[in-house]
């Protein structure tokens, strides 16, 4: 009689073992890590639901001494911003059969990570805000923000718009870092003509990457249509924690199945919300 190989465990995290990971690992390509649209000032440890970043609120003032002189004080100011953190969560279920074969379970976490990053990106731009601050659920999103300087132009005119955020920004004390626009309005930008007929901003045979100004414009299918939002990086603090994978089979036990849980808490926020431009176009693009 062949041997009989006996596995005996009280410990049922042995089958399904949780997993921690940094978010660099899992969700990469989230907008809130791209350096042109935020600077992570912050780990999140736990779940902490708000996270205090110091900043300089006014620039010191460098000044010309003697030798040997003393110092003044250049009059800095410091202060802090809070940042409201909140939890992304997804669940799913997946027979125990799939978690034998490897081609499957890359394609699952691929998703995961995909949903994580497309809802990320969601709340970055366009949390809604709670009329009742009690209520609010995660952070409200950066176009959704008081403050926000806000321009409108026809869609013959976005490049010139884009000029006048840059300035805008500029002369607020800011650096403006990037273009964040939807699919829409990457392809009405593509297909502005100049006065020949000619494309304007790219050549339509080559895939170069697309900027205004200088600016690197960056496509995110959560951007509303007919907007435009120029970011200085500087001024969009955040900060994020690493994501969490379990799993367990205890609530789906009679299915023979497995339930799979994601979780990634971030918070962040702007510290000069007029230092960041919302241009509305006012037209349909490309008409």
């Amino acid at each position: 009689m062949a041997n009989i190989t006996t596995m005996t465990t009280s410990d049922q995290k042995s089958l399904y073992p949780d997993q921690v990971f940094t978010y660099t690992e899992v969700v990469p390509e989230a907008l809130l890590l791209n350096p042109a649209v935020a600077t992570i000032a912050g780990e999140i440890e736990g779940d902490k639901p708000m996270v205090r970043v110091p900043y300089i609120k006014t620039d010191p003032v460098a000044t010309f001494v003697a030798e040997g002189a003393e110092i003044p004080d250049g009059g800095g100011m410091l202060d802090e911003v809070t940042l409201t953190t909140g939890k992304l969560a997804l669940l799913i279920q997946r027979s125990n059969e799939s978690t034998s074969f490897n081609m499957p379970s890359q394609l699952i976490a691929a998703g995961v990570s995909r949903a994580i990053v497309n809802q990320a990106d969601a709340a970055l731009l366009t949390n809604a805000k709670a009329s009742d601050s009690d209520q609010q659920n995660g952070p409200v999103g950066l176009l959704n923000i008081d403050g926000l300087t806000a321009l409108t132009s026809a869609a013959t005119d976005i490049v010139d718009a884009v000029a006048d955020a840059k300035a805008t920004i500029g002369a607020k004390g800011a650096t403006p870092t990037a273009v964040i626009v939807g699919y829409g309005m990457e392809a009405a930008l593509r297909k502005l003509k100049d006065t020949t007929g000619k494309a304007l901003l790219i050549d339509p045979t080559r895939s170069d990457a697309l900027t205004l100004h200088g600016l690197p414009v960056i496509v995110n299918k959560a951007m509303p249509d007919k907007t435009l939002f120029v970011v200085a990086a500087a001024e969009i603090v955040a900060a994020a924690g690493p994501v969490k994978l379990n799993a367990s089979d205890a609530a789906v036990f009679n299915r023979d199945s497995v339930q799979q849980r994601a979780t990634w808490r971030i918070g962040y926020k702007p510290i000069h919300a007029d230092r960041l431009v919302k241009i509305t176009v006012t037209e349909a693009a490309g008409k």
